[in-house]
C-alpha cells in the first residue's frame, strides 16, 4: 500500500484535533507528572479538613482518589452510545470540550480553597475526557477517506503523545512541580479545551452520521466536499455509494447487545474490538499513569530525577509517533496491533526485574535504568497505537448502526477491571510483588496470540466491503482489472468495462451510475 499525505481542510482539521484535543491526556497525566507536589496538596487538606494523620489511612484514600479517573472512564463510556446516536458525534465533542473547561476550573480552585475533593472531581472529568476521545477518533476516521482511517486516527494519537511530552518538562521541581505552582498545568488544560470548542463550532458533522443517521444526503454531501475537496467529485460518489449499501447492511439488524451476539458478523466484530480494548487495561498504562514517579523514586531515583527520567523516555519513543502513521498505512493494522501488544508484554517483564530487587533486597543502584527501558517499550506501544486500537476496529469492522453499542459494551468491562487495578496496585504490589507484573506480562502475550490468529487485515478497505467479507458474502474489489460488479439483490453478475478503463467499479441498483 502506497502511502499519500493528508490533503486539503482534513489535514487541517486533524491537525486542529492533534494539538487541541490532547487536554484531557494532560489533565490525566496531571496527578503522575506533580505527584509529589499533589500528594502533599491532599495531605495537608485532610489534615486540615478532617484530621487525617495515619499514613495508612492517607494511602487508602490517595490510591481511592487515582482510581476516580477510571470511574470517569466508566461514566462515559456509559453514556457514550446514547450520546454518539441522539447527540451526534461534533456535538459529543463540543460537551468533551465544555467539561476539559468545568474540569480544569475544579482542578485550578482545588488549591486555592484547599480543597482535594474539588480536585478529584477534575480528576475524575479527566477519565471522562479520555472516553469520550473514542468519540473523537471514529468521528475524524468517519470524516476521512477508507485509505486514511488509520493516518487520520494515529495522527491525532501521535498529537496527544507530543504534546505530553512538551508539558513534562513544565513538571520539574525547578519551574511548576512545587506546592504552589503545580496549579498552572490545568491553566494550559483549560486554554487547550477552550480552543478545541471554538475551532470544533467550525467543523462539519460526521458524513456517515449525516446519511445514515438522519437521512440527510446533501448535507452528507457537503461535509464530503468538506473534508475531501471539492475538486474530488469521484471520491464523494464512492463515498456516497458505500454509505447507501453500508446502510442496507446495517438495516439487516437492530442495534442491541442481544442482536449482536446473535449476529455471527458482528458478533465476531464484537469479539475483536473487545480485544483491542484488552490491551490498555492489562499494559502498564494505567499503573504508570498514577504510580510511575513514586515506582522510579522506589527504585533508587529523586522527585526531580524522576521526572527528568520521565521526559527521557517519552523523547526516546517519540520518533515513533512521526512514523506510527506511515507504517500502519504501509504494512497494516495487524502486524502493528500485535507488535505493540508483544511491547506491553515485554515492559512487564522488564519492570519484574527492578521489582524482584526490591523484593529479595537486591538494591543495585542502576534497577531503576531496567524500569526506564521497559517504559520506553511501553510508551512505544502507545505512540504506535494502544489507545485508537479499539477505536479504529470499531470505524473500520462495524457498520454504523452497532458502531454506538458496540462502542459501550467493550469499553465498560475493562475500565471496571482498570479500576479495581489502580485502587489495589498498592496493596497488589506489597503482598505479591514482581509475581504480579509477570502475571500482567503473561495475559498481555495471551491477547497478542488471540489478535495473531484472530485479526483480520482491514486497512484501507471500505465498511461495507469488510462487513461482506466478514459475513462470507462476494466483496466488491477495486484491483485493476477488466471486469466489474453489479449487485442485484443478492445476486453478484460480471458488468463489462470498455478495454480503456483499468479500475473496477461496483454499482448499486439504487443508485444513478455517474
Amino acid at each position: 500500500m502506497s502511502f499519500s499525505p493528508l490533503r486539503g481542510r482534513l489535514f487541517w482539521a486533524t491537525l486542529s484535533h492533534a494539538i487541541f484535543s490532547q487536554y484531557g491526556e494532560i489533565m490525566a497525566a496531571c496527578l503522575n507528572l506533580m505527584n509529589v507536589p499533589i500528594k502533599e496538596f491532599f495531605r495537608e487538606s485532610l489534615r486540615k479538613n478532617y484530621g487525617v494523620e495515619s499514613d495508612e489511612t492517607f494511602g487508602t484514600i490517595f490510591s481511592a482518589c487515582a482510581s476516580f479517573m477510571f470511574i470517569g472512564l466508566a461514566i462515559s463510556f456509559a453514556i457514550m452510545g446514547k450520546l454518539m446516536d441522539g447527540f451526534g458525534r461534533k456535538e459529543t465533542i463540543l460537551l468533551r470540550s465544555f467539561l476539559g473547561i468545568i474540569g480544569s476550573v475544579c482542578m485550578l480552585t482545588s488549591l486555592l480553597l484547599n480543597r482535594f475533593e474539588l480536585y478529584v472531581i477534575g480528576h475524575l472529568i479527566a477519565g471522562m475526557l479520555q472516553g469520550l476521545r473514542v468519540v473523537l477518533i471514529i468521528w475524524i476516521a468517519e470524516c476521512s477517506p477508507d485509505s486514511k482511517r488509520g493516518l487520520t486516527s494515529l495522527f491525532i494519537n501521535s498529537g496527544g503523545v507530543i504534546m505530553t511530552l512538551l508539558v513534562t518538562p513544565l513538571c520539574l521541581p525547578a519551574v511548576w512541580g512545587t506546592d504552589h505552582l503545580w496549579f498552572l498545568l490545568p491553566c494550559i488544560t483549560a486554554l487547550l479545551a477552550t480552543v478545541h470548542l471554538i475551532v470544533t463550532v467550525f467543523l462539519p458533522q460526521s458524513p456517515k452520521h449525516l446519511f445514515i443517521q438522519q437521512n440527510d444526503e446533501e448535507k452528507a454531501r457537503q461535509a464530503l466536499r468538506f473534508y475531501y475537496g471539492n475538486d474530488e467529485q469521484k471520491q464523494v460518489e464512492e463515498a456516497i455509494r458505500e454509505m447507501i449499501h453500508e446502510n442496507k447492511q446495517a438495516g439487516k439488524g437492530k442495534s442491541s447487545v442481544l442482536d449482536i451476539l446473535q449476529h455471527r458478523t458482528h458478533r465476531f466484530s464484537l469479539f475483536l474490538v473487545f480485544m483491542c480494548s484488552l490491551v490498555p487495561v492489562f499494559s502498564g498504562l494505567n499503573i504508570k499513569s498514577q504510580y510511575l514517579v513514586e515506582l522510579l523514586i522506589s527504585y533508587g531515583l529523586s522527585q526531580s530525577n524522576s521526572t527528568i527520567a520521565i521526559m527521557v523516555i517519552s523523547a526516546v519513543s517519540l520518533p515513533v509517533s512521526f512514523i506510527a502513521p506511515l507504517i500502519i498505512e504501509k504494512y497494516g493494522r495487524r502486524p502493528i496491533f500485535v507488535l505493540l501488544t508483544w511491547l506491553c508484554a515485554f515492559e512487564w517483564i522488564g519492570m519484574a526485574i527492578p521489582e524482584m530487587a526490591n523484593n529479595f533486597g537486591w538494591l543495585f543502584e542502576t534497577r531503576w535504568l531496567f524500569a526506564c527501558l521497559a517504559a520506553v517499550l511501553g510508551q512505544s506501544a502507545v505512540n504506535l497505537g494502544m489507545l485508537v486500537m479499539a477505536p479504529i476496529m470499531i470505524s473500520e469492522l462495524c457498520p454504523h448502526n452497532i458502531r454506538a453499542t458496540v462502542s459501550q459494551a467493550t469499553q465498560v468491562p475493562p475500565i471496571a477491571i482498570a479500576v479495581l487495578e489502580v485502587f489495589m496496585f498498592p496493596t497488589l504490589r506489597a503482598h505479591f510483588g514482581f509475581s504480579m507484573f509477570l502475571f500482567l506480562a503473561t495475559c498481555c502475550a495471551a491477547l497478542a496470540t488471540i489478535l495473531h490468529t484472530q485479526m483480520l487485515e482491514t486497512a484501507g478497505l471500505a465498511v461495507d466491503e469488510i462487513v461482506a467479507r466478514l459475513g462470507g458474502e462476494p466483496t466488491l474489489t477495486r484491483s485493476n482489472t477488466s471486469v466489474g460488479w453489479m449487485h442485484y439483490g443478492s445476486l453478484w453478475e460480471k458488468e463489462p468495462e470498455p478495454p480503456s478503463a483499468r479500475k473496477s467499479t461496483y454499482y448499486l441498483k439504487e443508485q444513478l451510475v455517474i
